[in-house]
């Protein structure tokens, strides 16, 4: 909570300032100094650097970081990450030594630099307590209003001030219920009354005037009565409601002039789809209800706090009372309703059809809004009974460039741009001012939304509108031209991509192209339809290539790549350089879908013909990366250092100076796998030391993962390994914050499956483990990556073990592993088997455990995978010993030997030291505590940081123990 600042002797509040580092922080200034220089910060982040340093040295859980920056709202955790990357950078945290803000894993974060706090001599003026508002019991409008209360209360704030408010926005998000709430509850404050009028029957060739005074009861006889009108309102305390102007617009603009021309105290509160554009307008754009984010993983009590999903269940409850309350039926409720906009209409009339379908069949049949949604509410106005009526009502009301610019808008899913639209919805018949004056028509009917924040205008049909425009398309005959033309503009925009993405910075880059996904989707699957262009596909499928790498959508990258593939190897014509693009791609998804199998082998043996062929230098060393982690994902250690080695070679001829340090990544991979710490780790420094980041992604679409990133995956196990337990656990976190910050699911599941998720568990930091593997399978799922899912499952299996949950976690080990071949990915397999075989010993199972690890020994030797053979010979012999009697002590204490002569050779110290306490246990059981410390203790005292572990807090504690008396 914030500290509140102290008041002088003339109720004046004192400024803090906090001062830490070079810094200097005023928070009710909201000013960041650095020195006397301001430095540039948002107010998010500057709100959670001042809740860090008011409660310095502590740790602050994300939730209540979450609950202070975004207050009342439910935001995503990667809003939170991305704004402690933009404080850190802000505070040039981790340069020159200098530490701020530290990661605590599966927690929050914690402010670690010294503070110091002090006032300023200038005093803030102290703020006012706000009155309390008056409240005013009204009776309640026969259907309860939901998630309108803000809208309303500031509505009629709006009304006390000024005279003409129009609520504006689309047919169906609700715009004459507010306005009937507005004057149910406003009824008190008007002493002559408040009148409702409905012009929707009303045409141009009625005099609006006549309109009022019927409905203020005035018997007048003239065509055009507004004198009479205004005679009779000029005295009163009236409001007048006018709703639904939208076809009225001149009419109604003028009649609300006039009539407040004429008085003093009339209000006027008008709805419309439009503005009005009259003499003292103030406009309040309706918005749909608030819907839950698509990424949100929400229980059913959080997601009852969205009007949207609140307003469909007690609308659903009311016309069946089985609808079921759960967290699943509201992850249904939640899709239901962002499909509809968060449209008020709509989801009242699709509430009353769970009755009928259910909530799943409901949820299905949602293509087909119109047919579903047809079913009237015998109480609503005529053009709110059904989804259809209230479009039909504004449609039929544009002219006719409006109405084919707005059908043929329907082809576009999600946002596009003026130039997209354009391009699109210019034919033969309009020009290009044509079609431009008719989209700005179109929003202002709020028919077309527009979001002008950013640089380029985004234009967006709601769902809703779409999907009844998309009819009205095809029966225009129009929809064929209309989707060539929409596939031909995002070629040239991929195409586009591609140069760009050399040029642009990657966070840049993914804003202006990542959005164009659903675009190029449904260009796509016209291109390749039967009425389509399958050439035109091909073409569509090369230029989005880096798209989906930079977004990892693997899947679908690979089924429209074998489409295209398919197009061309049937064609008459081959096109060599086209086909070496898709089979390397295909390869290269491969990977991380299936990690082997013989259509990887084939994808990738033809690539490199191809490529070798045409002698292209960089198309061999993206498909040699893709061969080596082939070769290594089958455990083919040899193969994969030969290819590293190609790599190298091939890498001196390219003029990318990133490509040789790649390969020296690659050797340094392949020889830590070896058993080779030290060269592994000089390598891979070495890589890092010299690699400078590109500001764009292209090392993502050459080499599918960060480079950096990646690399230091492999040098937090190695530097564990050697002993440097604090430095790794430290460089891993900072690791998987960067690969969240960078936002690319193929790296940050990398970075959580090689080094994350394995070294914390290596490590018994059990919290650590339980946030990144969490993390591992939430991402992996969502982006529909299996392989990566089903090593979750094996690291949650582990996880579960060492937290004393053997059955359960013996069990998922049991059936992930059998449907996770030990081709794929096997490097890994083999510590997973060790890990496997020591639940069964904690579990009693040791002849099971026995089989298993001579299965992860014979591993171990079949594929020179020595970095964990010191580990599996230590556990072999703990399951011997397990066994009992002496036979087994001196087998155990042979395979424990084995193990400490292999860590020693390695320089592996966090393996010498796990098997110097399992040996030193052995002695101590057989009375030679003398030798049991003698070996101990010197291993312990080589480790210079990481004493707060696990592994070093037993081994103390042996140590203390075996110190107290002498051999027995």
């Amino acid at each position: 909570m914030s500290t509140a600042a102290p008041l002088d002797i003339a109720g004046h509040r004192i400024a803090r300032e906090i001062r830490f580092g070079p810094f200097r922080l005023q928070p009710e200034r909201q000013l960041l100094l650095e020195g006397e220089k301001p430095v540039r910060i948002g107010s998010r982040a500057l709100e959670i650097l001042v809740a860090l340093v008011e409660q310095p040295g502590e740790v602050l859980t994300k939730n209540e970081l979450l609950t202070r920056v975004w207050p009342n709202l439910v935001v995503d955790e990667g809003n939170l990450r991305a704004q402690i990357a933009l404080l850190r950078r802000a505070l040039n945290d981790g340069r020159a030594g200098a530490r701020y803000v530290i990661a605590v894993p599966g927690r929050g974060y914690r402010f670690v630099a010294p503070v110091v706090h002090s006032g300023l001599a200038t005093a803030l003026p102290a703020v006012a307590p706000v009155a309390a508002e008056r409240s005013q019991r009204l009776p309640k409008p026969t259907s309860r209003v939901i998630g309108r209360d803000g809208v309303v209360a500031e509505a009629i704030r709006r009304l006390e001030r000024r005279r003409l408010l129009t609520i504006v926005g689309p047919g169906g998000i609700g715009k004459t219920t507010v306005a009937l709430t507005i004057a149910d509850q406003v009824t008190a404050a008007y002493a002559d009354g408040v009148f409702f009028i409905d012009l929707a029957a009303v045409s141009n060739s009625i005099a609006l005037s006549s309109v009022v005074a019927a409905a203020l009861g005035l018997a007048v006889t003239s065509d055009d009565p507004i004198s009479e009108v205004i005679d009779f309102l000029r005295s009163r305390q009236i409001l007048l409601v006018l709703d639904s102007c939208e076809h009225v617009l001149e009419a109604a603009s003028a009649l609300a002039e006039s009539v407040l021309r004429g008085t003093t105290d009339l209000r006027v509160l008008a709805t419309s789809r439009e503005l009005l554009r009259a003499e003292g307008e103030n406009v309040h754009h309706l918005e749909p209800l608030d819907t839950p984010p698509e990424a949100a993983l929400l229980t059913a009590r959080q997601a009852l706090a969205f009007p949207a999903v609140e307003l469909f269940v007690e609308r659903a409850r009311s016309s069946t009372e089985a609808l079921e309350i759960t967290d699943e039926t509201m992850s249904l409720v939640s899709s239901i309703c962002r499909k509809l906009d968060g449209m008020a209409l709509a989801i009242e009339l699709a509430a009353s059809r769970v009755h009928t379908f259910g909530l799943q069949g409901l949820h299905s049949q949602l293509h087909d809004r119109f047919r579903l949604l047809t079913q009237e509410r015998r109480t609503a106005l005529p053009r709110h009974r059904t989804l259809a009526a209230a479009l039909d009502w504004s449609y039929q009301y544009l002219d006719r460039t409006e109405q084919a610019a707005l059908r043929r808008l329907a082809i576009f899913v999600g946002g596009f741009t003026l130039e997209a639209a354009q391009a699109v919805v210019v034919g033969q018949e309009e020009d290009a001012a044509d079609v431009i004056r008719a989209i700005a028509d179109l929003v202002a009917k709020s028919l077309v939304s527009v979001n002008a924040k950013g640089q380029t205008p985004i234009y967006r049909l709601l769902d809703t509108t779409r999907a009844y425009t998309i009819e009205k398309l095809v029966e225009s005959g129009e929809f064929a031209a209309t989707a060539r033309r929409h596939a031909d503009h995002y070629r040239a925009v991929l195409v586009r991509a591609g140069a760009d993405a050399e040029a642009m910075g990657r966070d840049e880059w993914l804003m202006t192209y990542g959005r164009q996904i659903d675009n190029v989707r449904k260009a796509l699957d016209w291109a390749f339809s039967s009425g389509g262009d399958a050439m035109l596909g091909v073409s569509l499928t090369e230029a989005a290539l880096p798209l989906w790498m930079h977004l990892s959508l693997m899947n679908e990258c690979r089924s429209r790549v074998v489409q295209s593939l398919s197009v061309l190897t049937s064609s008459a014509q081959r096109d060599l350089r086209l086909e070496l693009q898709f089979q390397h791609a295909l390869g290269a998804v491969l990977l991380n879908i299936e990690a082997s199998g013989p259509e990887l082998e084939a994808a990738l043996n033809e690539a490199l013909r191809i490529a070798e062929e045409l002698d292209d230098t960089d198309y061999k060393l993206r498909v040699l990366w893709c061969l080596w982690c082939h070769a290594l994902n089958r455990g083919a250690l040899r193969e994969a250092l030969a290819l590293a080695d190609r790599f190298c070679d091939v890498a001196t001829r390219s003029p990318d100076p990133v490509d040789p340090l790649t390969g020296e990544r690659m050797r340094g991979f392949t020889v830590h796998f070896l058993g080779d710490q030290r060269t592994a780790r000089r390598q891979i420094e070495y890589m890092l030391s010299r690699y400078v980041a590109p500001v764009h992604r292209a090392h993502i679409i050459r080499f599918q993962f960060d480079q950096k990133i990646t690399a230091r995956n492999f040098l937090v196990s190695i530097l564990w390994l050697q002993g440097f337990i604090t430095q790794a656990l430290t460089m891993n976190a900072t690791n998987v914050e960067e690969a969240q910050a960078f936002d690319h699911a193929l790296t940050l599941c990398n970075s959580l499956a090689k080094g994350a998720c394995l070294l914390s568990l290596m490590a018994n930091d059990l919290p650590g483990a339980q946030h990144y593997i969490d993390l591992l399978l939430s991402r992996s799922a969502r982006d529909g990556l299996p392989i990566w899912h089903a090593w979750g499952k094996c690291f949650r299996g582990i996880l579960l073990i060492k937290q004393g949950d053997l059955a359960t976690g013996l069990d998922l080990l049991q059936t992930t592993l059998a449907v996770l071949p030990e081709n794929r990915f096997s490097l890994r397999h083999t510590w997973v088997f060790a890990e496997y075989a020591e639940g069964l010993r904690l579990a009693g199972r040791i002849t099971e455990g026995l089989k298993i690890i001579d299965k992860a020994l014979g591993m171990c030797e079949r594929d020179e995978e020595f970095w964990c053979i010191a580990e599996v010979l230590r556990i072999k012999g703990e399951l011997i010993q397990a066994t009992g009697g002496k036979a087994a002590d001196r087998a155990a204490e042979e395979h424990f030997r084995q193990s400490l002569d292999w860590a020693r050779r390695q320089g592996a110290l966090s393996w010498e030291l796990r098997t110097a306490l399992s040996l030193a246990r052995c002695h101590q059981k057989n009375g030679r505590r003398r030798d049991a410390r003698n070996l101990l203790a010197p291993i312990y005292g080589r480790f210079i940081e990481g004493f707060e572990t696990t592994d070093l807090r037993h081994a103390k504690a042996l140590i203390d123990e075996l110190s107290g008396t002498g051999d027995g």
